[in-house]
């Protein structure tokens, strides 16, 4: 009777002690959450997919989580310390309308709520793959955009005013820099040799407008119907 009662014992004795580990374990202190809530607009209800970022005063990282198929989304207590947190959202063709902020308190919870409201500038919330997706033509031609990324956004293309022939010369005046120049550092190339010439420009000008897209070097010949 004795031996069971100390088997009882210690078995009871090591459940306690398999209890503590797991309840005190980093993984179980990475899944909850310091700060959580939902994320919603007028428009679409409960929003999945939309990417929150929160970045504490004072800090230059951003973490980011995304908002699961009923709209929530949770922040692990492992990734944020206490603080003052910035917060912003990804979902295209929305903007934060609030809370924009969140205070958290050692071994506190916060949850905020975040609601979106529709964008008034869309365009300045596309990315150059979103852009490309948007233009006309086939896949093959669109590749040729690919071209332009390394030194401007898309946006700078498609919003331009000048019609096939201006972009003649703005071709050539890009093929005089180097390659991943910056509009707000623009680098000439230091052997202008190869740097291409009006008349190239003008023949991938002729060669791409047959297709209405914008030409290897981001000419813009879209069709009358949507140019600006």
């Amino acid at each position: 009777m004795q031996v069971r009662r100390l088997i009882a014992v210690a078995g009871a004795a090591f459940a306690l002690i398999l209890a503590h580990g797991f309840l005190s374990s980093p993984a179980l202190a990475q899944s909850a959450a310091a700060l959580s809530g939902s994320v919603s607009s007028a428009e679409e209800g409960p929003m999945e997919g939309v990417i929150i970022s929160a970045k504490r005063d004072g800090s230059n990282i951003t973490v980011s989580v995304i908002s699961d198929e009923a709209g929530r989304y949770s922040f692990p207590a492992g990734r944020l310390e206490p603080g003052r947190y910035n917060l912003q959202i990804r979902a295209v063709g929305y903007d934060l309308e609030g809370p924009k902020s969140a205070e958290l308190a050692a071994g506190q919870p916060a949850a905020v709520d975040l609601k979106l409201r529709k964008t008034k500038n869309l365009s300045r919330q596309l990315t150059n793959a979103e852009w490309m997706m948007s233009v006309p033509g086939s896949d093959d031609e669109k590749l040729q955009l690919i071209n332009c990324v390394s030194c401007h956004t898309l946006e700078r293309v498609v919003k331009s005013n000048h019609d096939a022939d201006e972009f003649v010369q703005v071709i050539a005046r890009m093929n005089g820099y180097a390659q991943v120049s910056q509009p707000i550092k623009p680098q000439r190339r230091v052997d202008q040799s190869r740097a291409a010439s009006s008349s190239l420009a003008e023949s991938t000008r002729r060669r791409d407008s047959t297709s209405n897209m914008p030409c290897r070097s981001c000419a813009r010949v879209f069709p009358p119907a949507i140019s600006t």
